[in-house]
């Protein structure tokens, strides 16, 4: 898998990307099924698989004094992400005028002109653009004016617990080790 710290550093030939955009802290196993996903698609389209994930944690940009510790540090996470077989990982550098960018400009500028995204893959509660003013209903909307499918994906539960980072991070502050590895499917760290 190769990783990209910007844009800029797409090789010209990757056309076309099948992709998720997403912190994916923990790569749990909702973050695996929607990837895996992803990897199928783009072998089926002949296009490229992309995960596209922030750095730093955008809540320690925004809200630095309630920012989640958290699950997998980045060199953690971009190894995680290449156990998927992902083609490749954008790392996209999380600012204050990132932050800033309205939804409408972030689905033209980043995921079509930028990654030529032809499918983009979220779970039901993926929020972006300044604000968290976009949800999956609007990216849809844009994908249909700039040309790329939205796949959305239901909350994923297993035996009743919703799989996400921030029920993973409460369960280890409950210092329920078992249940959490169970929603992430492995081992892990936590880091501050």
């Amino acid at each position: 898998m190769q990783v990209f710290h910007s844009l800029a550093q797409l090789p010209s030939d990757w056309t076309a990307t099948v992709l998720s955009v997403g912190n994916f802290d923990g790569v749990h196993r909702a973050h695996q099924l929607v990837l895996g996903n992803v990897v199928e698609r783009a072998c089926q389209l002949q296009a490229r698989a992309l995960a596209v994930t922030f750095e730093p944690h955008p809540m320690r940009v925004l809200r630095p004094d309630i920012a989640p510790r958290l699950i997998t540090p980045l060199p953690r996470k971009l190894e995680l992400l290449a156990t998927l077989g992902l083609d490749g990982t954008v790392v996209l550098p999380f600012t204050r005028d990132l932050s800033l960018m309205p939804a409408a400009d972030f689905a033209e500028q980043v995921l079509t002109r930028g990654l030529h995204a032809r499918e983009v893959h979220e779970g039901a509660n993926f929020r972006f653009g300044h604000k968290a003013q976009g949800d999956v209903k609007l990216l849809a909307q844009f994908g249909k004016e700039l040309g790329f499918e939205v796949v959305a994906y239901p909350e994923l539960r297993l035996r009743g617990e919703p799989v996400s980072s921030s029920r993973i991070r409460e369960l280890l502050a409950q210092g329920n080790v078992r249940r959490a590895r169970h929603l992430l499917g492995r081992t892990f760290n936590i880091v501050s």
